[in-house]
């Protein structure tokens, strides 16, 4: 079989290269992998996140799903304490640096605020780097360097939910992760802010017109990043305190934490429990206010691929569905009394009420 002159002029170049002394050359097997150059998304998550079946696992599937959409490669690490988060961002800095002639397309996605202030401060590695970019969710101060983010407001739906909270408990106990985190204290007044209106009056419910509604708030620690995960100890301590005895629904703003206190109360108390973040089980809660951050960061991933690439900062709130309040239709409080308490008309209104106070809050 004749060989094709590009063949023999290959060998030839390569017997040449070999004939110097010490010169060796090493040719790939062809049976070897070749090195993956798919895109690659690295997520990276504030300490002992992943797991809490809400927020951030959430991210996690919205990541998995646009990789089984587009043909991505994902890395997803979620360290156990604040040191081991910190050491992978500086990992990642350093990696981004070293990068500057790759080829393969990279998005590094930091999915927390813990590590805020060391990402301000180095993000600008990715400046000169045309292969590797950064999301950084959620907050509303956009990045002075490379690099995009995004917020999802929860006000609007918080809002939502507290003003129709009356329909089905009038005592209620917000258990918040900490007081410094945005997402949270953005929540928490927007359920506080929505609580203390009258579209639905205790005095016109089911309530008596001696009953009054009651508000706490406790928070599980000081500072932000923290109280997303506590010992069952601490769990159980916390439920069996007087004002978690009677007629009490609780509103969990911390992440895990929420998840297990929820597992708690539903075998120990007969309260109820609002769903934040996912729809929880119809046994122990008539309404959830849910976030949709699963699509907010498919979308953001399908803008990366995109010629246009991603916006520089977004908002996905209570307007674009990204957020919303849903009603538990299976109940047996919402069979026998929320179908005859409520009002369209006025649901509607009130819906339209939490985007504008949404859009307000949002520009203070």
């Amino acid at each position: 079989m004749r060989k094709k002159p590009g063949f023999l002029l290959t060998t030839l170049l390569v017997l040449a290269a070999c004939t110097n002394d010490a010169d060796i050359i090493v040719l790939p097997d062809p049976s070897d992998p070749l090195p993956a150059t798919a895109p690659l998304v690295t997520v990276i998550y504030d300490p002992d996140a992943l797991g809490d079946k809400a927020y951030n696992d959430l991210i996690y599937q919205g990541v998995e799903k646009a990789a089984g959409r587009y043909g991505l490669r994902t890395m997803q690490l979620s360290p156990q304490n604040y040191q081991e988060g910190l050491a992978y961002i500086e990992t990642m800095c350093t990696a981004v640096d070293l990068s500057r002639e790759d080829t393969v397309r990279r998005l590094y996605i930091v999915a927390g605020t813990s590590y805020d202030a060391f990402l301000r401060q180095h993000s600008h590695v990715f400046d000169d780097v045309p292969s590797a970019d950064l999301l950084y969710l959620e907050t509303r101060k956009p990045l002075e360097s490379k690099g995009s983010t995004f917020f999802m407001p929860y006000y609007g739906a918080m809002y939502e939910a507290g003003a129709l909270m009356p329909l089905f408990c009038i005592k209620v106990a917000i258990i918040a992760s900490n007081p410094e985190d945005e997402t949270v204290a953005e929540a928490i007044r927007g359920f506080i802010d929505g609580y203390n209106t009258d579209y639905y009056a205790p005095d016109t419910m089911q309530w008596g017109p001696n009953e009054k509604k009651t508000l706490r708030t406790i928070y599980l620690a000081e500072h932000a990043g923290q109280g997303y995960n506590i010992a069952d100890t601490t769990a159980l301590k916390l439920i069996h305190e007087p004002y978690f005895s009677y007629d009490l629904c609780v509103v969990p703003i911390c992440g895990g934490s929420g998840r297990l206190i929820s597992y708690l109360m539903e075998l120990l108390t007969d309260s109820e429990i609002m769903g934040v973040d996912v729809r929880l089980d119809a046994s122990i809660s008539n309404i959830s206010v849910l976030k949709h951050i699963d699509r907010a960061v498919e979308q953001c991933i399908g803008q990366w691929l995109s010629p246009q690439g991603m916006p520089k900062h977004q908002t996905f709130g209570l307007s674009q569905g990204y957020t919303e309040v849903v009603i538990h239709p299976h109940t047996a409080f919402y069979k026998t009394v929320y179908k005859n308490q409520h009002n369209d008309a006025l649901d509607r209104q009130l819906h339209e009420d939490a985007i504008r106070k949404e859009e307000t809050y949002g520009e203070k």
